[in-house]
């Protein structure tokens, strides 16, 4: 069955790390015949596993072709639609008419490209988008037009929150969102998001977790008066890492007898700013040290886990999937502690970590380290972290199990 595989930039770099897990296992069927489709293309490309191919006909328009697409956007019937629901919603303005055209031109244009694929290589069994986004749109305009049969796609955090997105809009979302063969989210609490806010429809969506594969040893935790607290993720606001901070600073003062160390794994626009934050906060706090290593490839990620002593991992975004961060600390025997926000519940809670209230004060951040890092029951906490991965979180059982299902859509 040949499977086109749409991406935003993997195998290129950076992000979507998650899918070198997942691909291993599209690899590992011999029924699936998959080439991936970069939409962004720069630099060299991570390597693909034997049968799994790479065909850049989607990446890195050139001018001329984006301002075709604009042109022809202008005058679509997709376009209008838009322009329609953003007067009845009353979210009409100069930002989002600018957007809904620009979206609209990206579809457009990765439509064109990906009829051209079709064109060379002949029809695409199933189109399987990554992302719920503008390339999905694409798949589904050429379903329309015949040379794909089937298009699901995965939805994640970015291309499901609105709250997420500038000027509280999600471009298009409404008007593909009923299109879908199969719409896969991560958690049962992103369903009831996608079915609540833009009208999906119940039967055409499954819930298919993200897996980690299992580490194969267990992180050790710190010597005794030493705290190692590690987070993961991209700077941005969504993420709240200056609440990180603060809380940390106050741990500090309260536990003058501990030598605490934060490192922080991620690059994003706010990394410069995040660091002279945690510099101006921990002035003067002398049992605080803190590391900002920026982006890091995910197998050095992994074996972080498993080469440094780490006691806790947090995590205080305002905004969530189910993150495979907190599934890659946890899969290491790393308890985590982490707000109530999208399917975060499914992964953390108070038995193998701490699970806070959706927005938690400094104070109740500070109680939730002592209790993970200080506690009892920290020992307990670590076995039942690997334990919660191992159950739910398995990329043995997550991937190969949604290959499975994949395959059986294209073949209904």
């Amino acid at each position: 069955m040949k499977i086109a595989l749409l991406t935003n930039a993997y195998p290129y770099h950076p992000g979507e790390q998650f899918i070198e897990d997942e691909i291993q296992y599209w690899a590992k069927n011999p029924a699936a015949h998959v080439t991936v489709l970069p939409a962004v293309a720069r630099g060299e490309p991570r390597s693909l596993p034997d049968g799994v191919a790479l065909d850049l006909c989607m990446a890195n328009g050139g001018l001329g072709a984006r301002l075709l697409a604009m042109s022809t956007a202008l005058f679509s019937a997709t376009y209008w639609r838009e322009l329609a629901y953003l007067r009845r919603s009353g979210k009409l303005d100069l930002y989002t008419i600018a957007r809904a055209l620009l979206h609209t031109s990206k579809v457009v244009a990765q439509a064109a490209s990906l009829r051209r694929y079709i064109e060379r290589h002949g029809h695409i069994d199933v189109a399987y988008c990554y992302w719920n986004d503008t390339q999905s749109y694409a798949a589904i305009t050429v379903r329309a037009m015949g040379g794909v049969n089937k298009v699901i796609s995965r939805i994640h955090g970015i291309d499901l929150h609105e709250m997420r997105r500038p000027h509280n809009y999600m471009p298009l979302k409404r008007q593909f969102i009923h299109a879908y063969d199969r719409v896969f989210t991560t958690s049962r609490e992103a369903q009831a998001y996608l079915e609540q806010t833009y009208g999906a429809s119940a039967d055409s969506i499954s819930v298919s977790p993200l897996g980690v594969p299992l580490a194969e040893a267990l992180s050790k935790p710190s010597g005794s008066g030493t705290v190692h607290i590690v987070s993961v993720s991209f700077c941005v606001p969504v993420k709240r890492l200056d609440r990180i901070i603060e809380a940390l600073r106050l741990f500090a003062e309260r536990h003058v007898d501990v030598a605490l160390s934060w490192t922080h794994i991620g690059g994003g626009p706010l990394l410069q700013q995040t660091r002279d934050l945690a510099a101006a906060q921990f002035a003067g706090v002398s049992n605080v040290a803190f590391e900002f290593l920026g982006e890091m490839v995910n197998g050095t990620v992994k074996k972080y886990y498993l080469n440094t002593p780490v006691d806790l991992f947090i995590n205080m975004s305002e905004s969530e999937g189910v993150p495979v961060s907190i599934m890659e600390a946890m899969s290491a025997g790393v308890p985590a502690i982490a707000p109530d926000v999208g399917g975060i519940s499914n992964l953390v809670s108070n038995q193998c970590g701490v699970l806070l209230g959706k927005s938690p004060s400094i104070d109740d951040i500070v109680e939730a380290i002592a209790k993970v890092a200080l506690g009892d029951k920290k020992e307990v906490l670590r076995t039942n972290a690997r334990k919660m991965v191992e159950e739910k979180f398995s990329s043995d059982k997550n991937y190969a199990g949604f290959v499975a299902n994949v395959l059986a859509i294209g073949a209904s």
